[in-house]
């Protein structure tokens, strides 16, 4: 009797009618084709030989970080990560607020946006 107070069932919102909502699909898509432009922008611009990379630049100091040149797929990796829990997120919340749902995608994408922008920084720096 005490753990069936406690025994929770969670019912999610079915996953093809979150998508097939217009706001979201539009949000979530467009962050998705952002974030492989990024990765494959990365691919191509970015030398296959070189050792070494500026990984940031600071305005104060310019050049703060040197890495290795797989380093730089981490920031497409930090937009895919914000992208998925934002998109879970958004789907377990949409069924109680959809505006909430809605506001996660769309940072999202605002994320993948502002991610472009240091990416084309960090290429334009290194080319």
């Amino acid at each position: 009797m005490f753990m069936s107070k406690f025994n929770m069932k969670l019912d999610f919102y079915p996953l093809k009618l979150y998508f097939s909502t217009l706001s979201i699909a539009i949000f979530s898509g467009l962050a998705l084709l952002i974030n492989l432009f990024n990765w494959v922008w990365l691919w191509i611009q970015i030398p296959s030989g070189e050792e070494y990379l500026f990984l940031h630049y600071n305005i104060l100091f310019g050049v703060d970080k040197i890495g290795n040149s797989w380093k730089i797929f981490y920031i497409p990796l930090l937009g895919l990560f914000i992208l998925i829990v934002n998109v879970f997120l958004g789907w377990i919340l949409f069924k109680k607020d959809k505006f909430m749902a809605q506001l996660l995608n769309f940072v999202a994408l605002l994320c993948q946006l502002f991610i472009v922008i240091a990416v084309f920084l960090i290429v334009f720096l290194n080319v």
